[in-house]
């Protein structure tokens, strides 16, 4: 068993990058989870099956946004700075896209979609992001991550010719 650094994955198990980062995910989907039965609860019983199809709709893509950007923060949890940000960065934009196309069919077929309501729609997407937010942040306060720092060094201390200012 032979490891570059304590933070790539060994033979006992996945870094714990991996670990935090499925932590992250498993709590932000509960309190995203969580959010959406809330929605459909209250607009499925105020709204019928027009609140309830609406905000089914709303966290739906909420919970396909959040859940795909951090499934691929799990999968390259390991991965180094650069790496990371351009991956995050391509599946946000993925993500984007994909969101925006069924926006633009929706909005095309904005008649075949005569049953959505677009406050509900709105209210529930809001509701599902907050869930998901506030679960994840409160989990990611109990990820116990060190921190640490170090003393000042100067950086001209160790030239000669640095000379006292």
């Amino acid at each position: 068993m032979t490891t570059d650094s304590p933070s790539r994955r060994s033979e006992a198990g996945p870094s714990i990058h991996v670990v935090r980062a499925r932590k992250l995910l498993l709590a932000g989907l509960a309190g995203g989870l969580a959010a959406t039965l809330i929605c459909l609860l209250v607009f499925g019983t105020t709204g019928g099956a027009r609140g309830l199809g609406s905000a089914a709709l709303g966290a739906g893509m909420v919970l396909f946004f959040y859940a795909v950007g951090q499934l691929v923060m799990v999968a390259f949890a390991d991965a180094g700075a650069r790496t990371l940000l351009s991956v995050s960065m391509a599946s946000y934009t993925g993500r984007v896209v994909i969101l925006g196309l069924i926006l633009m069919v929706v909005d095309r077929h904005r008649d075949s979609w005569h049953w959505l309501d677009a406050m509900t729609v709105f209210i529930a997407t809001i509701a599902v992001v907050a869930g998901w937010l506030i679960v994840e942040v409160f989990m990611f306060t109990r990820l116990r991550i060190g921190s640490y720092d170090q003393g000042y060094k100067d950086p001209q201390a160790g030239n000669p010719g640095s000379g006292d200012r």
